[in-house]
């Protein structure tokens, strides 16, 4: 059985932020129809936030996306108890440390707190915030005793940026968000997204991910949550040989329906049981 930050998981398969509305019914159905070992939510803020105009999500080729949905949530109100067969974990969006450790301090106890750096999807917030990850990490550590990760970016100063989460007390790290990108319509003359820009996710990120958490667990040795392109249980394998302890899928299931999530779950279960080894095995096996 997997642990990550002090907390112990059924098995290494998470469903990344993003994809699961924050409406407990819908997390509950979730957690019943699929079994994800946790479910993350869509990142909190203090004030409720509407989403970009449309277009906000479009399909850039095989299993690869750009989206700017804006961190759209309902704000504070919605930071309450969900009680559903599988872990949550909660994701907060600020703009200051302070506002980080507000939000901590009403995330329900016994809960991981995922600290949202590195999304490129609204100003002010998410990437805008990644040079304050010290200060953020001890404010939100000082506001609350859950345990709290840190989600950071595909930068090229995504390592130091993760000492310094860790130094501060951050318990584990959520790599990577998504690359942020831009597709232009070349018949009309102007950007695809109303937003302009947008974050690229899916299988065209899935190598990065591989190549940061790799990085950053030699440098740390880190509990990572492994996220980006996993779209068959050969993905999560990798990203975990790579030092993840978890594996988060996203654009898989919005690409080919949560039942995507089985096929891992099953096809991972294979291959331990051909090699005959336990998932906790794989870690960072790849890059010792």
């Amino acid at each position: 059985m997997p642990e990550l930050a002090g907390v112990s998981f059924r098995d290494p398969f998470v469903i990344a932020s993003g994809i699961v509305p924050n409406h407990p019914e819908l997390i509950r159905q979730f957690c019943h129809l699929y079994g994800p070992a946790g479910v993350t939510t869509k990142s909190f803020t203090l004030n409720p936030l509407d989403p970009h105009p449309p277009p906000t999500v479009f399909k850039l080729g095989d299993g690869c996306y750009i989206n700017a949905i804006g961190l759209s949530n309902p704000g504070r109100d919605g930071l309450r108890e969900i009680n559903v067969p599988c872990r949550v974990i909660y994701s907060i969006a600020g703009s200051s440390p302070e506002e980080f450790g507000q939000l901590a301090s009403l995330v329900p106890k016994g809960h991981l707190v995922e600290l949202n750096l590195s999304s490129p999807n609204r100003r002010g917030l998410g990437e805008s915030v990644a040079p304050m990850v010290r200060e953020i990490v001890r404010e939100v550590v000082g506001a609350t005793q859950n345990p709290v990760l840190v989600k950071l970016g595909p930068w090229d100063n995504v390592i130091d940026l993760a000492g310094r989460a860790l130094e501060a007390g951050a318990k584990g790290l959520t790599l990577i968000n998504t690359v942020k990108g831009m597709a232009i319509d070349v018949y009309e003359r102007r950007p695809i997204l109303t937003y302009t820009t947008g974050g690229v996710s899916g299988k065209c990120i899935h190598h990065l991910a591989v190549r940061i958490v790799a990085q950053v667990f030699k440098e740390y040795q880190a509990d990572v949550i492994g996220v980006g392109g996993v779209y068959s249980w050969e993905d999560a394998a990798e990203l975990m040989l790579a030092g993840a302890k978890l594996v988060g899928v996203g654009t898989a299931i919005i690409d080919r329906g949560p039942r995507v999530l089985t096929q891992i779950r099953e096809g991972f279960g294979k291959f331990l049981d051909k090699k005959g080894i336990n998932a906790t095995e794989l870690v960072g096996a790849g890059v010792r």
